[in-house]
C-alpha cells in the first residue's frame, strides 16, 4: 500500500505561512522509498514571520540553497504538480513529522479541500515516540543515517522520514534491525 510522506520549508509557522518548498516520497514498508516530488514557490503573498526569516539566516548554505533549485515557480503551479503526484501515485496514507504544522499548512494553501482526507493524515511525531520506546531514538537514527542529505531540504527530509518510518515499523513488527 503506498504511503505519502511530505515535507515543507516555510517562512513561518501558522496554518497560512509562506510555503518555499515542498518535498514528498511515495514509500511502502516493505518496498523503500518509490517516485518523489520536490518544486520550490515564489511568494504568493502568505504569512512571513520575521523570527522564521531570522532561523532560515541561520541554516546552512546548502539549505538555504535548496530553496532555489530547482528554479521556484508560482504557486498555483506548485499545487498543481502536487496534486497530479498525488492522483498519480494515490497514495492511502499523507505523513508527515507533525501532522498539525506540514499538512495543516498545505490544508490552507488548497483552501481547506487538500487532495486527501482527515482520515488519510500521519503523524510521524507518533512514530518517533515508538522508535524511542524501542531503542530507535529519531535523533540518534538521524546522526547514523544523514549522509548526502541535507537538513532543511524539503525532499531530502521527506526521505529521511520516510526512511526511519519504515525503519521504525520494521523493527516494531519484524524485530529487525
Amino acid at each position: 500500500m503506498n504511503k505519502m510522506m511530505i515535507d515543507i520549508e516555510t517562512l513561518g509557522t501558522g496554518p497560512d505561512a509562506s510555503i518555499l518548498s515542498i518535498g514528498a516520497c511515495i514509500f511502502t514498508l516493505n518496498g523503500g522509498i518509490g517516485a518523489t516530488f520536490e518544486v520550490n514557490l515564489k511568494p504568493d503573498g502568505r504569512m512571513i514571520d520575521p523570527e522564521t526569516v531570522r532561523w532560515w539566516l541561520q541554516q546552512s548554505k546548502a539549505a538555504q540553497n535548496k530553496l532555489f533549485d530547482p528554479e521556484p515557480m508560482d504557486p498555483k503551479t506548485a499545487r498543481l504538480g502536487l496534486t497530479r503526484f498525488i492522483e498519480t501515485f494515490r497514495p492511502r496514507e499523507f505523513w508527515a513529522n507533525g501532522a498539525l504544522f506540514d499538512l495543516n499548512i498545505l490544508r490552507d494553501f488548497y483552501n481547506d479541500y487538500p487532495p486527501w482526507k482527515y482520515n488519510q493524515e500521519m503523524c510521524m511525531r507518533s512514530i518517533r515516540s515508538l522508535g524511542k520506546s524501542i531503542g530507535l531514538s529519531y535523533g540518534q537514527w538521524w546522526a547514523n543515517n544523514n549522509q548526502d542529505n541535507v537538513q532543511h531540504g524539503a525532499l531530502d527530509d521527506a526521505i529521511r522520514q520516510a526512511k526511519y518510518v519504515i525503519d521504525v515499523f520494521n523493527r516494531a513488527i519484524h524485530g529487525k534491525k
